[in-house]
């Protein structure tokens, strides 16, 4: 006669499962790219134990997992606290030791929680671990979720025995009464005691003296409930959470040690599907100290049953736009990693820039912007793309010049788009009014491009002059003195170039840093009020250049890459100063030592001077400072007080004849003078 089988009364325990939400690896990213950078010691995160779950029981992760104090009251789960271990290299979180990494985690876990008197909410019982390595270039997060839990300890327990409702209907009334009210009390594991009810575990379990836990109750009053979301009833194995809490009980309860604990099994996501089911469970000897147990075990397997990390890519879920600005964005934010980490890129971000001319200047100039993440830029011309240009001017291609040529304005703003669409770019075809060009029969049309161009240049911060006439540049210089916006210059030779800024008055709203205040032995300082502008070194008025000559002349005659080098050095001069806002200036006494040990004063990127010169034939730049001249014929202030009290007038004054802006300026009298001076010279030397 065969034996009787004797079954395995060993508790088994269904492993949890975990649910992320695509928005949490989207809340993610930003976090590792803006907060967390290099930081690799770990992020609390929390995740929700849902209250159906199916057949397995599921903890989700989603965007507000990264709140500690989110809370919402329609929430159908509980709140559980775990940690967010991110690796910087696919090859450590691929070659790390998990075993390792589980145990000290658990550990620490325990050490957290016996720290405190009593834990906050039961739910505190349900840890997990998410190890990750997030590459943010591709959008590919690979990660894995644990769950900790020691496999030393081992239970049995008695058969399963369903809980009528009719033969204890108050219990099931007192238990549906607590679970189920609103809000959701965060505690999936608590206690019902026959005679006082419903208590929370706090109320048995303190952490500073755990041999008086239970020691003077009745355990025959005392449940220890579980809500377990699973779908399945009456049957083993149970939801992994109580193995975790049983985990608690073994360090927290001594008393507890080898004895059998009534559990209450709690299923159901409403009061109308709750059930409950009473098993005895026999706990294994007390353990004082987590770092005691040396195996802890947890890792989720994948769809496949093997043990192995799983990979999230967002590429599929996410606008082409978005990716292209996030990509942006990217290469900028890793510079605040190691490099700068103070970097303001937000204030880069969000400066308006006009660009004064789509010519070689301004396509090399725009796309430098772009770089820096500057996405509000307008550009100003009234060219056509030609043959010649497409070569050269590097938002351009050989269809654009078909036809008569595209206008250079709205093609260059259209290019821009076509590489970064949530960008704001507009175009603007429009043809700055210059000084010696006389208007004729325009009038009407003269006084609306200037009202345009006014408007233009009030709207935005920062003013590139970029144009291929020394002309075209004054009466944006003039306009820009007048609203006191930040203007860069560029200009071209052949084998030279020049790049400035011209001077500003203080904004004290600028948040900038403080570049030192005193000035170093050696140097000399102008303050960014007092900086020249672009013609403070004339002494006519700027006029036709483009009159009576040659075709060599008439166009930009220049080595090719040189205005490459000037556009790049305009953006970092603008840059640099978004980081300082009114940077005075330093230039080096003549005749003092070079090699002296002072330097010039830096801001965040490096030094802020008033103007580059340069040179590729001898390979060398100069850096120059030039302080306001009185008499400008664009930035002094008899010429704004003209241009307040006139405006229109004014300008058409100038535009026809540029005497009338001699005049204003005072360099009539000043060259005025220079005659006498040399005629009495003369007079007195023939005497």
């Amino acid at each position: 006669m065969a034996g009787v089988a004797i079954p395995d009364r060993t508790l088994k325990f269904l492993p949890l499962r975990s649910f992320i939400n695509s928005d949490f690896w989207h809340k993610y990213a930003e976090i590792k790219i803006d907060i967390d950078r290099l930081d690799d010691s770990g992020r609390p995160i929390y995740g929700t134990l849902a209250l159906n779950s199916g057949k397995c029981t599921m903890l989700e992760v989603a965007c507000s997992s990264f709140n500690a104090k989110y809370h919402d009251e329609s929430q159908q789960g509980f709140r559980c606290k775990g940690i967010l271990l991110n690796h910087n290299t696919l090859e450590y979180f691929k070659s790390c030791d998990k075993n390792m990494i589980l145990r000290n985690q658990a550990v620490q876990f325990y050490h957290d929680l016996m720290k405190q008197e009593s834990i906050q909410s039961s739910a505190d019982l349900v840890c997990f671990v998410l190890l990750s390595f997030a590459d943010l270039k591709t959008y590919k997060f690979f990660h894995w979720f644990a769950f900790p839990v020691p496999t030393e300890l081992t239970y049995r327990h008695d058969d399963e025995q369903p809980i009528l409702s009719n033969l204890n209907e108050n219990l099931k009334i007192t238990i549906s009464q607590f679970l189920y009210q609103k809000p959701m009390p965060n505690e999936p594991f608590f206690i019902y005691h026959a005679i006082k009810g419903i208590k929370l575990l706090p109320d048995y379990i303190k952490h500073h003296n755990t041999d008086a836990n239970f020691r003077d109750e009745n355990m025959e009053h005392i449940y220890f409930c579980y809500y377990d979301p699973t779908s399945v009833t009456n049957s083993v194995p149970v939801s992994w959470h109580l193995r975790q809490m049983l985990t608690y009980l073994v360090i927290t309860s001594p008393v507890l040690a080898e004895q059998g604990v009534k559990f209450i099994r709690v299923t159901g996501s409403t009061p109308a599907e709750l059930q409950l089911s009473l098993m005895t469970i026999y706990l294994p000897k007390h353990v004082t100290d987590a770092n005691d147990l040396k195996s802890w075990a947890g890792w989720e397997s994948d769809g496949n049953g093997k043990y192995l990390p799983r990979v999230t890519s967002l590429n599929d879920s996410m606008a082409p736009e978005s990716i292209a600005g996030n990509a942006v964005d990217l290469n900028l934010k890793l510079m605040k990693w190691r490099l700068i980490p103070t970097l303001n890129l937000a204030a880069i971000k969000q400066v308006k820039c006009l660009l004064l001319g789509a010519g070689t200047l301004g396509c090399n100039v725009a796309r430098s912007l772009m770089a820096w993440g500057v996405t509000n830029i307008t550009i100003l011309d009234c060219g056509k793309v030609s043959i010649s240009n497409p070569i050269r001017q590097t938002l351009y291609r050989f269809d654009d010049a078909l036809n008569g040529g595209r206008p250079k304005a709205t093609t260059a703003s259209e290019r821009l788009l076509d590489i970064n669409p949530a960008a704001k770019i507009v175009g603007v075809d429009l043809k700055i009014p210059m000084p010696g060009h006389p208007i004729g029969q325009r009038l009407a049309e003269t006084k609306e491009i200037l009202n345009k161009l006014e408007r233009l240049i009030k709207e935005n911060d920062i003013i590139y002059l970029l144009t291929d006439s020394r002309e075209s540049r004054w009466l944006p210089t003039m306009l820009g003195a007048f609203y006191n916006k930040t203007i860069i210059n560029a200009a071209l030779g052949f084998d030279s170039y020049l790049v400035m800024r011209h001077g500003k008055n203080e904004d004290n709203n600028i948040d900038a840093k403080t570049v030192v205040g005193s000035c170093p032995a050696g140097f000399r300082k102008i303050d960014s009020c007092d900086l020249g502008c672009y013609f403070c070194n004339d002494i006519v008025a700027p006029g036709n250049s483009m009159k009576d000559r040659t075709l060599d002349q008439q166009c930009t005659v220049t080595r090719p890459a040189v205005s490459n080098m000037a556009a790049a050095l305009a953006v970092e001069l603008m840059v640099s100063l978004i980081q300082h806002g009114n940077a005075p200036a330093y230039y080096r006494i003549p005749k003092s030592d070079p090699f002296c040990r002072e330097q010039e004063p830096e801001g965040l990127l490096g030094i802020i001077p008033h103007s580059i010169r340069g040179n590729i034939a001898t390979l060398q730049s100069m850096i120059t400072a030039t302080e306001r001249y009185r008499n400008c014929v664009a930035c002094s202030s008899s010429v704004l007080e003209r241009y307040a009290c006139n405006k229109e007038d004014f300008i058409i004054n100038v535009i026809n004849g540029t005497e009338s802006l001699e005049t204003v300026a005072g360099l009539n009298n000043i060259m005025s003078s220079i005659v006498d001076g040399n005629e009495t010279k003369v007079k007195h030397c023939s005497i």
